[in-house]
């Protein structure tokens, strides 16, 4: 029986894309809302974001993300899972270097952890099997996961929420 895989989604789970746009560019509240609502930033400033070729490999870490990745290895170390980042490549494919700093910037961060490319958002559940998990901040891939037949564990503004529904799960694994 191949081993089941825990997926953490990168931009807004284990890097601060938003925290990295808040501080960059200085939006509204209104432009906060706003992308906040439609889960992405507008086009205007999306391509504010594309000038800065590298802007993926210099976003900060989230506030939590070592907790989480603590315990995604567990999933890993204690009961033979397998530990994957399961990121995108914006739709419009408009920042060439995404890949690579992506990639860099988890061998900073979490220099253990193998990442892998959707490629894009929308294709996420194509990596959903039956008891596989992916935890992730946007509502469609984890409802796409979810028909898919995984377990998504949903990051939300209470981070903690999903550090806790992770850790209910290993716990009735282990």
């Amino acid at each position: 029986m191949p081993k089941h895989t825990i997926y953490i989604d990168m931009d807004g789970v284990v890097a601060d894309f938003d925290g990295a746009v808040i501080k960059k560019f200085n939006p509204t509240d209104q432009e906060r809302h706003t992308a906040k609502s439609n889960g992405r930033w507008s086009p205007e400033q999306w391509k504010q974001i594309t000038q800065d070729p590298h802007f993926y490999r210099d976003l900060p870490k989230m506030p939590q993300a070592d907790k989480l990745m603590s315990l995604a290895r567990r999933f890993r170390d204690n009961l033979g899972w397998n530990l994957y980042m399961l990121t995108a490549i914006p739709k419009n494919n408009d920042m060439p270097d995404c890949i690579y700093d992506k990639i860099l910037w988890m061998q900073q961060h979490f220099p253990d952890v193998t990442v892998r490319f959707g490629p894009y958002a929308k294709d996420k559940q194509h990596h959903a099997r039956l008891g596989d998990i992916l935890v992730d901040d946007k509502p469609s891939n984890i409802e796409e996961w979810q028909r898919a037949g995984g377990t998504a564990i949903p990051v939300t503004d209470d981070y903690d929420v999903a550090l806790i529904m992770l850790e209910k799960y290993y716990k009735l694994l282990n």
